[in-house]
C-alpha cells in the first residue's frame, strides 16, 4: 500500500525549496540596501563643511549635504523594508518546513503501520503453517 500523499509531500518539498530561494534573494537585497546606505553615509561624513569663503558657496554646500542626508534617510528606509522582507521570507520558510515535516511524520506513521500489518500477516501465515503441520501430525498418528 503506497503512501497516498506522496505527491503532496513532493509539492511541500518544492514549496520549501522555493521559500529557501526567496530567503536567499531577500537577504541579498537587504545586504545591497545596507551597503548603499553605508556608502551614502560615508560620502556624507566625508564632505566637510567648508570654511565660509562666500555665503553662496556655504549655502550650496549645506544644500548638497542636506540632499545627501535626505538620500541617506531614504536608503535607511529601504534597508529597513528589506530587513522586514527577510523576516517575512523566513516566516514563509518556517511555515513551509512545518508543513513538509507534518507530511513526513504522516509518511513515517504510514510506513510503521504498513510494517506492522506486514508483520501481523507474516505471524498469521506462520501460525497457519504451524497449525496445519500440527493438524497433519495429529491425523497421521
Amino acid at each position: 500500500m503506497a503512501f497516498r500523499l506522496a505527491a503532496v509531500l513532493r509539492a511541500r518539498h518544492a514549496q520549501e525549496d522555493a521559500a529557501k530561494a526567496a530567503v536567499v534573494r531577500a537577504r541579498a537585497e537587504a545586504e545591497a540596501a545596507l551597503l548603499r546606505a553605508r556608502t551614502i553615509e560615508r560620502d556624507l561624513n566625508g564632505r566637510d563643511v567648508p570654511a565660509a569663503s562666500t555665503a553662496a558657496a556655504f549655502n550650496a554646500t549645506m544644500w548638497a549635504r542636506s540632499a545627501m542626508a535626505g538620500e541617506l534617510h531614504a536608503a535607511i528606509g529601504v534597508t529597513e523594508l528589506a530587513n522586514e522582507a527577510v523576516e517575512d521570507r523566513m516566516s514563509d520558510l518556517t511555515a513551509a518546513a512545518v508543513q513538509r515535516r507534518t507530511l513526513e511524520k504522516l509518511e513515517e506513521r504510514h510506513a510503521a503501520a504498513r510494517k506492522h500489518a506486514e508483520d501481523k500477516s507474516d505471524e498469521k501465515a506462520v501460525d497457519d503453517l504451524t497449525t496445519a503441520a500440527a493438524s497433519r501430525r495429529g491425523s497421521s498418528q
